[in-house]
């Protein structure tokens, strides 16, 4: 999905080979699914997560934009680098460097095991 604008994905998996999948995409909610593959999201902005499992979060969600994670699990090194006006709520990270660079968090009832986070 590059290029994207209105999207909506629910009860989805994106598998270890959708890496790169999501670039430069506008205005997508994700629901209730399991994002397998790196390097997922990037430069990509009003994008709304709830319920979404990152297995492999490695280099996601860079020099991303008004983002909205909720009841979710992120695994990776390097989330979030970069990126700006972030909120979370009940989401649990774990990963080094998490968003590295980035500016504007709002951060609710999460956890964080992470070296360098911030």
């Amino acid at each position: 999905m590059w290029y994207d604008d209105n999207v909506k994905v629910e009860n989805t998996t994106f598998e270890t080979m959708s890496r790169s999948g999501i670039w430069y995409t506008k205005n997508i909610l994700i629901k209730n699914s399991a994002l397998q593959a790196p390097k997922l999201f990037r430069r990509a902005s009003h994008i709304k997560l709830d319920n979404v499992h990152f297995v492999d979060a490695e280099e996601t969600m860079w020099t991303c934009n008004d983002i909205k994670i909720t009841n979710s699990q992120i695994n990776g090194d390097h989330f979030g680098k970069d990126s700006k006006n972030i909120y979370l709520d009940h989401v649990s990270v774990v990963g080094n460097y998490v968003f590295y660079g980035a500016e504007n968090i709002e951060v609710h009832h999460s956890t964080f095991v992470s070296k360098d986070a911030f």
